[in-house]
């Protein structure tokens, strides 16, 4: 038995802002089907215009086969899954306008995205954003991915790949090597960043002398007696490759300037956390061999 719908309840289908437009359709499929009234449950197929403010996420929704849900991303991000969708800005100085422009129903984004408060902005302007990762931790990356999941409708596919993930950031055998990870030949990861917690994970040391990512000293460098140290790749020009930066007087002395110690690598790798986080812990491990 067929029930009319009202023209109110079709009315407020419409002006209803948290119903997109394949929600109500399900809707009224539903009653043409079963002849009763009932509302569909709000799921991920809702969200089909998501916009992934920091690259981290990006990734995340590329590895979980959702690509095709993402109109808009970081700058930043060269995935090249994502070479077709639009950028909306830096994550790390982003503006609300920018991402209103691609019209999204979803804003997906972690610590990474500054100004901070760009989550609680777009929620105020009715378009739903969530830091998926607000801390800057291997538990918070972990979470992420299963978060990330929930909203593309994966998941399956993302507690297995979070599962994954947090194995293979399992602590590798230490090997006492002294690591230095540095951004430019200068400013280092030190005590509590993502590269001291590679390193320790790795089985090495942190060889900095600093908290946060901070410049150090030439006396700071000469102190640490590097094993290992590796530089931000787009900064090779800048310090002469690994045969110049080998030769001066803070770092020719070290175990890194004497027996080939010195590397350069994406700074994605140990600026930040990603999903191939646990590979690069086995490459960690293995330059200090």
């Amino acid at each position: 038995m067929f029930f009319p719908i009202s023209k109110k309840i079709i009315n407020n289908l419409a002006i209803n802002q948290a119903i997109n437009k394949n929600y109500v359709s399900r809707a009224l499929t539903a009653v043409l089907l079963t002849g009763a009234f009932v509302l569909p449950t709000l799921s991920a197929h809702a969200y089909e215009r998501i916009v992934a403010i920091s690259p981290d996420v990006a990734d995340v929704v590329v590895a979980l086969g959702a690509t095709h849900k993402l109109v808009g991303k970081d700058a930043t991000n060269d995935n090249p899954a994502l070479k077709n969708v639009p950028a909306v800005g830096m994550h790390r100085n982003i503006t609300a306008e920018s991402i209103l422009a691609v019209k999204p129903d979803l804003v997906l984004g972690s610590y990474m995205v500054q100004p901070a408060s760009i989550y609680q902005r777009l929620n105020g302007l009715k378009v739903k954003a969530v830091n998926v990762a607000p801390r800057e931790e291997v538990s918070a990356f972990a979470n992420s991915i299963k978060t990330i999941g929930s909203y593309v409708d994966k998941n399956s596919q993302g507690t297995k790949l979070a599962n994954n993930w947090r194995k293979g950031m399992s602590p590798l055998a230490k090997t006492g090597k002294r690591y230095l990870l540095s951004y430019d030949g200068r400013i280092v990861a030190g005590k509590g960043t993502v590269g001291d917690e590679l390193i320790r994970r790795a089985g090495g040391i942190n060889a900095a002398n600093v908290t946060g990512l901070k410049p150090m000293s030439r006396e700071g460098w000469l102190a640490a007696k590097p094993d290992v140290v590796i530089i931000a790749d787009h900064n090779q020009a800048v310090v002469g490759g690994a045969g110049q930066f080998s030769k001066r007087p803070e770092i020719a002395v070290s175990n890194a300037g004497k027996n080939g110690g010195v590397h350069f690598w994406s700074a994605d790798d140990f600026l930040r956390y990603g999903l191939n986080s646990p590979a690069v812990l086995k490459k960690l491990h293995a330059v200090a061999k």
